[in-house]
């Protein structure tokens, strides 16, 4: 299968140390990163939220012939604890 082929939840959990994503149930982030080095100041700062259905691009190999349009992103809520 494939993401798409049904809803999942993305959480995050971040604090002044580090941030964590976790997919669906798991109780185990599938990526951490440290934000406490200088460098990465930009993550102790006010933010906001972008959602972007992006293609192309240097990430994935560009759509051809067999990608289908237009594409969804279908967002059921967000929530921000504080």
């Amino acid at each position: 299968g494939t993401l798409a082929d049904e809803f999942h939840v993305y959480s995050i959990e971040w604090d002044a140390s580090e941030i964590r994503w976790y997919f669906d149930d798991a109780t185990t982030p599938f990526h951490v990163i440290d934000i406490t080095p200088a460098n990465l100041s930009e993550f102790r700062a006010p933010f906001f939220f972008i959602f972007n259905v992006a293609v192309g691009g240097n990430f994935l190999p560009n759509p051809n012939g067999t990608a289908s349009f237009p594409q969804k992103m279908m967002v059921d809520y967000i929530r921000v604890y504080q």
